[in-house]
């Protein structure tokens, strides 16, 4: 992530829990992420863009669920709409929020369509479309209760990550993982870890 405000300009809430900084700001960032009279994007909204999409992840973190995606979906409105590379990184965190929400049907379209864009951009043997392939998706049908789906999708993932990434790689252990807990929901074996009081 690119730190492009200040701290002091994206303020935390103060004594009486208003973010007057904050929200002047964030008018100033709606401004600049669509003001321009060119209809290329240029560096001033990629930036004011980015730093929209930073506001929205610390909403998210707070809770602010409707603000982080109202703020998220006008990034990726302003990515796609000039086919910036960033528009990865806005799908994925629109699709982060509306998992929380528990919008899981929403999720899985934007995810599969972050890995549509990820193996046209990127190829089908990148980390990183491998990773929506075999961790960020079938997770999103595991909370869907697609358990055999899921399993179908991590394990073709596997195969492409043991070949591409190689048995150590991060993204490789994650599957794996993934792929043991399927396997026991398919088969009716999964017991949940018992809850700490």
């Amino acid at each position: 992530h690119h730190r492009l405000l200040s701290s002091s300009l994206i303020a935390q809430p103060d004594a009486t829990g208003v973010m007057k900084r904050g929200h002047h700001a964030i008018r100033l960032l709606l401004l600049l992420s669509s003001s321009s009279p060119s209809s290329s994007l240029t560096l001033g909204r990629v930036r004011a863009l980015r730093a929209l999409g930073e506001r929205s992840i610390q909403f998210a973190r707070d809770g602010h669920y409707d603000r982080a995606e109202a703020l998220q979906r006008r990034v990726l409105n302003g990515m796609q709409k000039h086919g910036h590379p960033d528009i990865a990184t806005a799908l994925n965190n629109l699709a982060d929020t509306c998992y929380l929400q528990g919008a899981l049907e929403e999720a899985e379209r934007l995810q599969r369509e972050l890995w549509s864009f990820q193996r046209e951009r990127l190829g089908d043997g990148h980390p990183q479309t491998l990773k929506v392939m075999g961790i960020l998706l079938p997770v999103t049908l595991t909370a869907q209760g697609r358990f055999a789906e899921a399993m179908g999708l991590c394990s073709e993932a596997g195969s492409q990550m043991d070949e591409h990434l190689g048995e150590m790689h991060p993204h490789t252990i994650a599957a794996a993982a993934l792929r043991e807990v399927l396997a026991a929901h398919v088969q009716g074996t999964f017991e949940a870890a018992p809850r700490h009081p």
